[in-house]
């Protein structure tokens, strides 16, 4: 209990570092905009070509996911110079979570109308459209845990010290 406590105490001991918490709403809106450009382009490309969307189709969410996610993850570190504290990771993650749900949603009960037309969809039970809106929630915040960890970012994060030198350096030549 007493580690728990800890963890979601709003004191200074708990930061990874003694950088100052950074405004996160722009990096969210990275995320949106890519998001939507994304989304925009794919279903550009599955009407000009629709043999992709057969293809595409599975795997095109973890891809508009995951560029969304380092879109924004590329330009924190940029600005920042650094990777997320603890408390920037979780709020990146809920907030972009929550901004893809209220993007995805509208466009999956779009879908979701579309298909009723032709199928009776009136059978299904209210705990099954609850049941998959949740799912679709947890799945989208563990894809955006992974692609905003540490993992991704230290490549990131490592191309952005090193442009940095490389820039310093050539600037006292």
């Amino acid at each position: 209990m007493l580690y728990f406590r800890r963890f979601w105490a709003r004191d200074e001991t708990m930061r990874n570092s003694d950088e100052p918490s950074v405004n996160l709403w722009p990096y969210v809106g990275y995320y949106t905009l890519t998001m939507v450009a994304l989304t925009v382009a794919l279903g550009v490309l599955v009407v000009v070509t629709p043999t992709l969307s057969k293809e595409f189709g599975k795997a095109a969410g973890f891809a508009i996911s995951f560029g969304s996610a380092n879109v924004a993850l590329y330009k924190f570190v940029r600005r920042n110079g650094r990777l997320f504290n603890r408390r920037e990771y979780w709020t990146i993650v809920l907030l972009s979570t929550l901004a893809a749900f209220l993007i995805s949603a509208p466009l999956g009960w779009l879908a979701i109308a579309g298909e009723s037309r032709s199928r009776d969809l009136s059978s299904v039970p209210p705990a099954v459209w609850v049941g998959g809106a949740l799912f679709a929630f947890l799945l989208t915040f563990g894809l955006n845990a992974a692609w905003y960890s540490s993992r991704f970012g230290k490549t990131l994060l490592k191309v952005e010290l090193a442009r940095r030198t490389r820039t310093d350096t050539e600037a006292f030549r």
